[in-house]
């Protein structure tokens, strides 16, 4: 696969620092996980350390997509069970992942001093050895969701043209917008028939947001739908040219350098799960 030049938006003369990119979606089914592999493996061909975090709770399938079972999950990590870097699974060079495994909600009922500790300890190792840290969040408006987004440098909101992924999608950003006050959401439209297409789903997307939110929606672009790439799923190898290629020229209009937040993405984190709890 001839790899391709990534140029992402920074600012001269300022020191780079972990960014933290959660990809989300309002429904299910729109290739959220899908696309959450490939930018990490598209950010790390670039030379960025990257750590896909499996943030769907309960239902992690990052490993399965990828054809690897690891032996440990972030569930073993919140017990206590192992050490952080047990559960970290390399895939290629500068790219690894975290799977979330099963019951990880428990970590929202641990005593806030051992909670703070183990948030302190994931910061610590991903900024440590990560410039970029993604999260495949779960679908929908869950708690779960709603914290990872709102608590990243990047958000991204995934849809496709059909209507309820539409309507879904806008519904995802607007109770991020009003209820997290998230300013600005990056959009990717997902299995589109044309180029034409995709802007016109943006197209009314960021009309609505307008007129009923206090949401600024930027446009990524859009990915076409590929048939082929769902054998390459069921061959547990999700990966092609064409989709490498638009998913690329959608990361580059991403900004690299991002100013520091009042609060960082693991203090904002921290703060919305114990009010989740």
């Amino acid at each position: 696969m001839q790899q391709q030049a990534l140029h992402l938006m920074s600012v001269e003369g300022k020191e780079r620092r972990t960014g933290y990119i959660a990809i989300a979606s309002g429904k299910g089914g729109v290739g959220k996980t899908l696309i959450t592999i490939n930018a990490g493996r598209i950010l790390s061909k670039n030379r960025y350390r990257v750590l896909i975090v499996d943030g769907d709770l309960g239902l992690s399938n990052v490993h399965i997509m990828l054809g690897i079972t690891p032996p440990k999950n972030l569930y073993n990590f919140f017990m206590g069970e192992v050490p952080l870097e047990e559960v970290v699974v390399p895939v290629e060079e500068n790219l690894a992942f975290i799977s979330s495994g099963s019951g990880v909600r428990e970590l929202v009922n641990l005593p806030p001093a051992q909670l703070k500790h183990l948030i302190m300890k994931l910061q610590e190792y991903a900024e440590r050895n990560y410039d970029w840290v993604i999260f495949d969040t779960p679908p929908g408006i869950h708690s779960d969701t709603t914290a990872l987004v709102s608590s990243s440098h990047i958000p991204i909101v995934l849809t496709t043209p059909e209507p309820t992924s539409i309507a879904d999608a806008y519904g995802l950003i607007k109770v991020l917008n009003l209820e997290e006050k998230v300013p600005q959401f990056y959009l990717l439209v997902n299995k589109v028939s044309s180029q034409e297409e995709g802007k016109r789903v943006f197209e009314g997307i960021r009309v609505v947001c307008e007129k009923f939110t206090n949401a600024e929606v930027l446009y990524l672009g859009s990915i076409r739908y590929d048939p082929k790439i769902i054998r390459k799923i069921i061959n547990q190898t999700p990966f092609s040219d064409e989709l490498t290629r638009e998913l690329t020229q959608a990361l580059s209009k991403l900004p690299l350098s991002i100013k520091p937040p009042s609060y960082s993405f693991w203090e904002k984190l921290l703060l919305k799960l114990r009010r989740s709890s």
